[in-house]
């Protein structure tokens, strides 16, 4: 199937917006291949003409299934572009108040500017000893992974655990690192590992 035949009427679409970034819309017709303009209806009930690039060709970025919106891991998305990513983090920060989303193994953090009630003792042990994916992304389901990591021998690490902890303490006491840790959630999860 070619991706141009998934732009039939009813199919949602992102179209680029000055004010927004980025605009939901609904295609009122199918689109065919040759056609020069896209039929859409935005959120808000107006109806437009979406003019397409003729040096490009190319359809604006399919937008992802509801059942989809607000996924913990942005991989789970059907369609990863610019106006997935962006939506579905407004919609785990802005709507649901959750300021942590995985990217598979990478944790995407949003700053909230203010203190959040997140980073408590209750929460350091709620996320000791669990799996990565077991819970919500937390900047604490990393360093518990980080630390399964560092406490399971292999060949880069030394039989002594003392060893590797003194080893990561050495990187983590960079000066660099000493700078951030002055930033009361990393000196938190530096005490968590």
């Amino acid at each position: 199937m070619a991706a141009s035949e998934l732009y039939t009427k009813y199919a949602r679409i992102w179209i680029p917006d000055s004010e927004l970034v980025w605009k939901s819309a609904e295609l009122l017709k199918d689109y065919k291949p040759g056609d020069k303009i896209l039929r859409l209806q935005l959120e808000d009930g107006k109806d437009i003409d979406y003019k397409l690039d003729a040096k490009s060709k190319d359809l604006p970025p399919l937008r992802n299934p509801d059942i989809l919106v607000g996924e913990n891991d942005l991989t789970a998305l059907s369609y990863l572009h610019e106006p997935a990513v962006l939506h579905n983090l407004k919609v785990r920060f802005i709507d649901s108040k959750l300021i942590y989303t995985y990217c598979g193994i990478v944790l995407v953090a949003i700053n909230p500017y203010e203190q959040l009630p997140i980073y408590g003792e209750d929460i350091i042990n709620a996320y000791s000893g669990q799996n990565m994916g077991d819970m919500d992304p937390h900047i604490f389901a990393v360093a518990e992974e980080a630390y399964k990591q560092m406490a399971r021998p292999s060949r880069n690490c030394s039989p002594d655990p003392g060893e590797n902890e003194a080893h990561l303490f050495k990187i983590l006491s960079s000066p660099f690192s000493r700078r951030i840790g002055e930033d009361s959630s990393f000196a938190m999860c530096f005490y968590c590992l």
